[in-house]
């Protein structure tokens, strides 16, 4: 089976689904769960980068380019 991306909400014990899924009645499913990055940054505040990401980019691109 192909994956299938949809989106739910956790309410009074159970994962409510945002859109309805074709699927026969008591198919066992996979679920993974993943909170979206904006909840963390609101948890957890901005991450700090470590790197300038434009450098980081550029010697990826020389590097690839030099090949």
């Amino acid at each position: 089976m192909t994956a299938i991306k949809t989106y739910a909400v956790y309410k009074n014990g159970i994962l409510v689904l945002e859109d309805p899924l074709n699927l026969p009645e008591h198919t066992r499913v996979e679920v993974v769960i993943r909170k979206t990055f904006s909840e963390f940054v609101k948890n957890f505040g901005e991450p700090e980068a470590k790197e300038d990401i434009d450098e980081v980019l550029q010697k990826n691109r020389r590097r690839i380019h030099d090949a």
